[in-house]
């Protein structure tokens, strides 16, 4: 009677010897765990560019058509905020006003105490139209808002997950962040009075939001022509209930038709952002290499292993061939090993990623996220990795000639 539920050969032959199947798994798992951790590398600094981006409390968004990063000014003028918000379907729209150059911060100490002045990306907002998904910028009634605080000039919320010099995590790049202090923002002074969770990307190690009156007096209105808030960097659209997201994208797309202006979908502007960062400058490279790297490392451990088992049981495959089975069950037994190799040491390797990504997350503040889809995407390439190491180990199977042999 035909047997259906058989232990399969592969998995005897790798089990044999448990102490050296847990050797051979360790190796496959520390392959996985440097794919992983390349991997987590180049998500966190690509995902931590568009945490500003994630924020947005609006349906669309409006950028320069030259826009290609939220860290190249490219600004447009207020008056299409205006446009927008006459569109049907649109409730409102509100500008957003972004500096990372000009606004540079140091402390209020004297002149000798002083630390070297730092630049701070700094964002003008309306207090009272809730722009920006913060507890502390929520609507002023609500509990726990500083939005009515930022009313008064001069003053601001700062970010508490700025980047740290060192070990000692209560003090900022920045100097001293911490309600009721006083420093210096672009030469003036401002007041501190509360922060918010946000972190560092490429742009910007820190960030500071004021007011929109407060941005123009600091920022604007020493440097530029004009009214100080006439150039806008992003437009928030909100739209009124029931109002279709893509009838209204597109009536706002018609208006500026022949404009300076884009209309995206936060989405949109997500990937353009994080497109911008893997395609133009070297970060898509670096840590691609280093995912190649684990991946050829990987191949060769495995195909070590698998390579060092054909030839621990030649004399059994031998037999096989003598007794008639043909080169593709060989083939089939040595591609299975490869698999429960993929499988026992991709275990490991998730479970050591996960502490590494918490540890490497707690360290320094970039947003190492394991999703479904990206432990998937390593789970495939442990598997391709080990079933091209079983293809060519296999090559030994094939070729053994049992008249050698015996």
């Amino acid at each position: 009677m035909k047997r259906f539920f058989g232990v399969p050969l592969a998995w005897l032959n790798l089990t044999n010897d448990w102490r050296q199947f847990a050797l051979f798994s360790a190796g496959i798992g520390f392959a996985v765990t440097l794919m992983f951790v390349q991997y987590g590398f180049r998500n966190a600094l690509l995902d931590s560019n568009v945490l500003l981006i994630e924020k947005f409390n609006a349906d669309l968004v409006l950028v320069s058509r030259a826009h290609s990063t939220l860290a190249i000014r490219e600004a447009f003028s207020r008056h299409r905020i205006a446009q927008a918000a006459s569109v049907p379907g649109v409730a409102s729209a509100y500008p957003l006003y972004i500096e990372y150059n000009l606004s540079t911060i140091g402390t209020t100490q004297p002149a000798d105490q002083r630390e070297p002045r730092r630049t701070i990306r700094v964002i003008g907002v309306d207090p009272d139209a809730n722009l920006l998904k913060f507890p502390e910028l929520a609507s002023p009634s609500q509990p726990g808002s500083l939005a009515g605080e930022l009313k008064v000039q001069g003053r601001a919320l700062y970010d508490r997950k700025s980047k740290r010099p060192n070990e000692d995590r209560s003090r900022s790049v920045f100097g001293p962040l911490a309600p009721g202090i006083d420093t210096e923002l672009a030469g003036q002074q401002i007041h501190l009075v509360g922060g918010f969770d946000l972190g560092s990307d490429f742009g910007a190690e820190g960030t500071l939001i004021v007011s929109a009156e407060t941005f123009g007096e600091l920022l604007r209105r020493p440097y530029v022509l004009g009214g100080p808030l006439d150039e806008v960097e992003v437009g928030l659209v909100k739209l009124a209930k029931g109002a279709d997201r893509k009838e209204v994208k597109r009536a706002l797309q018609a208006v500026f038709a022949e404009g300076d202006v884009d209309v995206l979908t936060k989405d949109e502007l997500m990937d353009r952002e994080r497109d911008f960062w893997l395609d133009q400058t070297p970060i898509g490279f670096v840590f691609g290499f280093g995912m190649v790297m684990g991946f050829v490392v990987g191949m060769v451990i495995c195909y070590q292993v698998l390579s060092s088992d054909v030839a621990d049981h030649l004399a059994e495959y031998a037999t096989l061939k003598a007794i008639g089975y043909p080169n593709r069950y060989l083939s089939k037994v040595v591609l299975q090993e490869a698999m429960f190799l993929a499988a026992a040491g991709f275990v490991p390797g998730l479970v050591q990623g996960l502490v590494l990504y918490e540890l490497l997350s707690w360290m320094t503040d970039l947003p190492m996220r394991l999703t479904p889809f990206r432990v998937g995407f390593i789970l495939f390439l442990t598997m391709a990795m080990c079933a091209g190491s079983g293809l060519l180990a296999l090559r030994k199977a094939q070729a053994v000639d049992p008249a050698e042999v015996f």
